[in-house]
């Protein structure tokens, strides 16, 4: 019984992530036009995150940091060197 609880509330967090995929697959490709555009520019990777303003950066964490789109920011980053390369910049 208790694996049945377990698989259905697995299988609802897959279906979400994948619900979810889309929009932090959009993140992603965003984020890395960002990065390029500031690599060009000479910047580095902590500068880009000092000169965000409060809010892009609570986004940013919070797209990034919650647990609940563990795996949907595990798909997204794997589709994302699919499609892309696997270039890692």
């Amino acid at each position: 019984m208790e694996l049945y609880i377990f698989l259905a509330v697995f299988g609802i967090y897959v279906l979400i992530s994948l619900l979810i995929l889309p929009m932090q697959y959009r993140f992603l490709i965003a984020l890395k036009a960002e990065e390029e555009k500031n690599r060009l520019k000479g910047k580095k990777q902590g500068e880009m995150y000092d000169d965000m303003n409060a809010g892009e950066l609570s986004l940013h964490g919070n797209m990034q940091g919650n647990p609940l789109f563990f795996l949907a920011n595990l798909f997204a980053s794997i589709l994302y060197r699919v499609r892309h390369g696997g270039n890692r910049k």
